[in-house]
Formats: structure tokens, sequence, C-alpha cells
């Protein structure tokens, strides 16, 4: 975790975040519920990678939203 906590940390001290496409609360919300409330076996470990698909989808429609401005990231 210590690596993933400062691979986050470098980036950030580079890149300015875009709230725009950074999780609202709403959304933790609802992935906390489902990892609490999860009844299936593997509930938990399906809603992590998810959240990684989401996070991912969220970085791309960042990434064209700043090169359709002709910006680099």
């Amino acid at each position: 975790m210590d690596k993933i906590k400062n691979y986050i940390d470098r980036f950030f001290s580079k890149t300015r975040k875009n709230q725009n496409y950074t999780m609202r609360s709403d959304e933790l919300f609802v992935f906390m519920n489902e990892i609490m409330g999860s009844r299936e076996p593997n509930g938990a470990f399906v809603a992590a990678g998810t959240l990684f698909d989401f996070g991912y989808a969220k970085g791309y429609r960042a990434a064209m939203a700043e090169m359709k401005k002709g910006g680099a990231l």
C-alpha cells in the first residue's frame, strides 16, 4: 500500500487534480455500501475491480478532455 500511496503522491505533486473527473462522495458511498453489504464470497474483490475500471474510465475521459483543449497532461 505504501508503494501505491507514494505513486499517487508523486503524481499529484506534478499534476493538478481536475475536480470534474474525480470520484464524488455519492459514488464513494455507493462503493462502500457495495463492499459492506456484499454477501458474495468475492463481492468485495469484484467491487474493487469495478472501482479500478471506473477510475480508468474517468481518467480516460479526463485525458480526452485535456487533448481536446489542446493541452498536455
